[in-house]
C-alpha cells in the first residue's frame, strides 16, 4: 500500500474514520500515509457512492452510511495485504 486516503467534509463521522484508520494503520505497521481530503470537487471525481470513504492506492476501499469498527479495519486491511503478498 502506497497511499490511504479518507474523504469526508470534517464531521464527526469523518473524524471518527479518521483516527479509527490511524490507529489501524499503527497496529498493523503499515508505511503508507494517511491524507484526509474535505474538498468537494475531489471527493465528487474519486467514484465514491457515500462519504465517509476511505481510498487506497486509487481504488474505493470502503464508502458507506455506517462506519466499519476498528477491529473491521483491521480485517480489511489485512485482507488487503494477504492479497498483496
Amino acid at each position: 500500500m502506497n497511499k490511504i486516503t479518507v474523504l469526508g467534509l470534517g464531521n464527526s463521522r469523518h473524524r471518527q474514520l479518521f483516527r479509527q484508520l490511524e490507529d489501524v494503520v499503527r497496529e498493523l505497521d503499515l508505511t503508507a500515509p494517511v491524507e484526509q481530503v474535505m474538498d468537494v470537487e475531489t471527493i465528487l471525481g474519486s467514484g465514491v457512492s457515500s462519504i465517509p470513504a476511505i481510498i487506497v492506492d486509487g481504488k474505493v476501499f470502503f464508502d458507506g452510511k455506517t462506519n466499519p469498527t476498528r477491529a473491521e479495519l483491521r480485517r480489511l486491511f489485512m485482507s488487503a495485504l494477504a492479497l498483496t503478498e
